[in-house]
């Protein structure tokens, strides 16, 4: 059951929605006229006004199917001018953002931004070589706008378009024109204008001035230490046996020759025998041979005995040489053969024996332990060595060559780098890591390096030269590029761009780009990369 104060509460007069519904209609009819229409209104306004109304971009559409023009498709347009990415228009035909360089006295184009006398969309004849129609041209050189019409000729005094904004030329705002960084080579620069003349102070930032010293030109990459596998060995059994005895633990270092671990094998001892046996055979047919070599000489033995001796001797020796050899197949080495004759041992134990100087970086031996053939024992590892495994990216590969000096430094070595030279290059691209790699020797020289280490190596591409270093954190990397910021007064700072060698010590240094004395954002350029890159945050360019 409802309420009646309820009922009440929630019913509306007809007269009050009826003239609700007037007002509606009346607001409905006041909006429908069209922002071109009041422009057209307004005897005072500008030609560009009914275009700039809003702030948006131009829209417009083509009769083909597929069809663009330079104001939807950028790689239409003209590479010199600059592009107004927030209006939608080239920065030389924004009176919003340059309302002082408009032409009043020449036609205007709504429909796409441009002059009458210079539209090639509206007017394709102009766009033809032999046309005499006067257009606009962007002199980039120079940095000079000229602007050529019916109505006559203007140039900029500023010597381009000007960014009243930020008080710079629009071409090196780089608030308003970020995306110009990427093309800067070293040396060059954008201006980066603060809010006043306290605002980079209180924000935290400091300078100071790079050191000049001598720097080696050199490619920066990831690399990874590894063991040098031509200094390393698998200790395996060559025989299937039981672990009788263990000779030395994890981390010990051994010479060559000493005993690492004692294995029983059954087959061991048959081939020990068999060995011994054959020895033995041997000595009887060469006793043979030597009584019918007497008798022969005598002239008593028949010939036919001779020769049976000779081929009975030489079958016997070939039978011994085999029985060698498969005590070495087992994993003998020559002196323990020769052990095994001189102590006639027909024991069922094999001793495996360190092939070189090392370190025994793993273990699996336990006393009593079934193994097999090719079962891992131990791992040596000569770690006077190691490789170091680059990765390069493919850009850099023009200028590594073999031989190349590389020097890593790892965080876990401190300031201590390791030093070595490379010794192969892929020839491929990595399909996972799209880098190419290569590999250095590397010596730690009295350093504990270790398998496993990151970090990064400088390959050095040319002789040392003269050049600035900079704290590590003056540098900042933007779009696959170094920069440092350098201060040109209280509130105006270039974005410089540098080519840097190396990096040592939380120090950088640079090869191009800066020179002693400059005076160069060391603490917070990071905040003034921040107030570079705000207009790509929706706080660029704001007229």
């Amino acid at each position: 059951m409802n309420h009646p104060i309820q009922q009440n509460h929630l019913r509306f007069p007809q007269s009050y929605l009826i003239a609700m519904l007037c007002l509606a209609l009346a607001i409905l009819v006041g909006c429908g006229k069209a922002p071109n229409d009041q422009a057209k209104n307004n005897g005072n306004a500008s030609q560009g006004d009914d275009v700039m109304a809003g702030f948006i971009g131009l829209n417009h559409s083509h009769e083909a199917p597929g069809e663009t023009c330079f104001i939807c498709d950028p790689a239409k347009r003209d590479p010199g001018r600059l592009w107004c990415k927030e209006h939608g228009r080239y920065e030389d035909r924004c009176w919003a953002c340059h309302p002082d360089i408009e032409d009043p006295d020449r036609l205007f184009c709504r429909e796409h931004a441009l002059y009458e006398d210079e539209c090639h969309i509206c007017h394709p004849e102009i766009a033809k070589p032999d046309s005499t129609t006067k257009t606009t041209t962007l002199t980039t050189a120079n940095e000079t706008t000229e602007m050529s019409a019916a109505a006559g000729e203007q140039k900029s005094a500023e010597g381009g378009l000007y960014c009243k904004e930020h008080d710079v030329k629009e071409r090196e705002c780089g608030i308003c024109q970020p995306g110009l960084a990427s093309s800067l080579q070293p040396g060059e620069s954008l201006k980066v204008r603060f809010a006043s003349d306290q605002s980079a102070e209180k924000a935290g930032i400091r300078v100071g001035s790079p050191q000049a010293a001598e720097v080696t030109p050199s490619v920066s990459v990831y690399c990874q230490t590894e063991y040098n596998l031509n200094a390393l060995a698998k200790i395996t059994p060559l025989v299937d046996g039981i672990v009788k005895r263990v000779h030395k633990d994890l981390g010990e270092t051994v010479e060559a020759g000493e005993p690492l671990v004692e294995i029983h094998a059954s087959v061991v001892a048959e081939a020990k025998s068999a060995y011994l046996s054959a020895l033995v055979r041997l000595d009887t047919a060469q006793q043979t041979l030597k009584r019918q070599e007497k008798l022969d000489a005598e002239n008593i033995a028949a010939e036919k005995d001779l020769i049976e001796a000779r081929g009975a001797f030489r079958s016997m020796r070939f039978t011994s040489e085999t029985a060698r050899q498969k005590l070495m197949n087992l994993g003998m080495s020559a002196e323990a053969v020769t052990r095994v004759e001189a102590t006639q041992d027909t024991s069922a134990s094999l001793t495996l024996r360190a092939p070189f100087r090392g370190t025994l970086v793993s273990r699996h031996a336990v006393v009593g332990e079934t193994v097999e053939l090719g079962h891992e024992l131990y791992t040596l590892a000569n770690l006077e060595s190691f490789w170091l495994e680059l990765s390069i990216p493919p850009k850099a590969l023009d200028r590594i060559v073999m031989g190349q000096p590389v020097e890593a430094h790892f965080e876990e070595l401190g300031d201590q780098p390791v030093i070595g030279r490379i010794t192969w290059i892929d020839s491929a691209v990595d399909p996972k890591t799209r880098m190419v790699r290569a590999r250095a020797v590397v010596r730690p020289d009295g350093h504990r390096v270790s398998v496993g280490l990151y970090g990064k190596a400088n390959i050095a591409i040319s002789e040392r030269q003269n050049g600035v270093v900079v704290p590590s954190s003056a540098v900042q990397r933007h779009e696959d590029n170094d920069f440092v910021f350098v201060r040109d007064s209280s509130d105006l700072y270039s974005l410089r761009r540098v080519e840097i060698s190396a990096r040592r010590n939380n120090q950088t240094e640079i090869v191009r780009g800066l020179t002693p004395g400059e005076s160069v954002v060391v603490d917070g350029s990071f905040i003034a990369m921040s107030e570079f890159l705000k207009s790509r945050l929706g706080a660029g360019c704001v007229h």
